[in-house]
């Protein structure tokens, strides 16, 4: 029991100090022990192990207000450790090597073939290509991201927007966990990917935020107290099947007017003759969220009302987000930024006519700032810092979320 206990203490040891350098490039030994609060043995004993190791290095000697020897420089080493993420979509999987450091240094897509499934598909690229760009032993684990509710507790996915092919008798979670056997593997929603990296690159100091992600679906991840709320696995929440209108179109989930089938990108332009027409639009055979907010842009009627009903309908579900967990920071991401900010000032001000007020008016709401890939480093980001363990050599580690 000793024994395990040191490994966990060293392994949190490890990871803090890699975390401030990764955060702090540049960084000397010194100021290393002062920002982690570690000694200074310790510091010396536990870096040396990681430039051993390859994770960091020693970039030389850098500058110093004070007067004497100067002090080296601390880097995360690029190009050294790797983690592989696949991402299901579709009939699609799509497969990227991210350096640890943040770099995708690869990326390829397979499309699923007759009898193929997405573990089956998976482990031909990670096998048969993957494989080649890197040693095997540099690649930290698997990362495997849906869009879909990952239910550990019942050993089952559920989505309304991911096709699953048939597995016959085979349970996907288990096939999973079997797949990848030289190493650790984590099952990861989307959106908790993409609100990680909000987390971690877009230097948010909020412990309490939301992160909307209006991409394939609209889902949700809440951070309470500075911790992601039920882990990556999208089960605690579903934001995208609030009812604002309990008479409104049946969802595929049984309700009637979520959210996701009166805002989702997918749904504009079905619903356009709601409030007429838009002539820019009537031609074309989808319609975004940009095509959206270009029209609102140039005062077209329809589109305006529209944009309005739709900002007054997110409104209604933050008023009540809000109310439940009080967020300091709410972030819109995915698609929906391309609406612009004629739509989110009418978000802002529909949110001042619902919900709690002292709360609402003490919500900052914004857009993300972050590419729509960010959710390849969010789940490696997570990955590392949630489930590897510089202690432990476990490949058969499987996690959900």
């Amino acid at each position: 029991m000793k024994l395990v206990n040191q490994q966990l203490i060293k392994n949190t040891n490890m990871k803090h100090l890699y975390a401030s350098i990764y955060s702090n490039p540049g960084i000397s030994r010194t100021n290393l022990a002062k920002l982690t609060h570690l000694s200074k043995t310790t510091v010396s004993t536990l870096v040396d192990e990681l430039i051993e190791r390859e994770f960091i290095l020693d970039s030389g000697t850098g500058e110093s207000d004070s007067i004497g020897r100067k002090p080296n420089c601390l880097q995360v080493r690029m190009n050294s450790y790797y983690t592989v993420v696949l991402n299901w979509v579709e009939n699609t999987v799509y497969t990227y090597l991210i350096d640890i450091a943040g770099t995708s240094i690869y990326e390829e897509e397979r499309q699923l073939g007759a009898g193929d499934t997405y573990i089956s598909c998976s482990a031909s690229s990670l096998y048969d290509s993957v494989l080649k760009q890197c040693n095997s032993n540099r690649i930290l684990g698997v990362c495997v991201v849906v869009s879909a509710m990952i239910d550990a507790l019942h050993n089952e996915v559920y989505s309304t927007t991911l096709s699953l092919p048939s597995m016959g008798k085979e349970n996907l979670i288990d096939a999973l966990q079997n797949a990848f056997p030289e190493y650790p593997v984590a099952f990861l929603e989307d959106t908790a990917c993409y609100a990680y990296a909000e987390k971690v690159y877009a230097g948010i100091t909020e412990k309490n935020f939301a992160f909307l992600n209006f991409s394939r679906g609209i889902g949700a991840t809440l951070f309470i107290e500075g911790k992601m709320l039920g882990k990556a696995s999208g089960s605690f929440t579903q934001f995208g099947h609030y009812s604002v209108d309990s008479n409104g179109p049946l969802c595929v989930c049984g309700n009637h007017g979520c959210l996701e089938t009166l805002i989702a990108e997918k749904r504009l332009k079905n619903r356009i003759p709601e409030f007429g027409t838009i002539p820019s639009l009537s031609n074309q055979d989808t319609v975004t969220f940009a095509d959206l907010c270009k029209a609102a842009t140039f005062r077209d009627p329809t589109a305006l009302s529209m944009m309005r009903q739709m900002a007054w309908e997110l409104a209604q579900a933050l008023g009540n987000l809000i109310c439940v967990v009080n967020p300091s920071l709410i972030i819109l991401g995915g698609k929906i930024p391309a609406l612009g900010e004629i739509f989110l000032e009418e978000v802002r001000e529909d949110l001042k006519k619902v919900g709690f007020r002292k709360m609402v008016d003490a919500v900052t709401i914004r857009y993300s700032t972050l590419q729509s890939d960010s959710f390849l480093n969010g789940a490696m980001k997570y990955f590392f810092d949630i489930h590897y363990c510089f202690t432990s050599e476990d490949s058969s580690s499987f996690f959900i979320g």
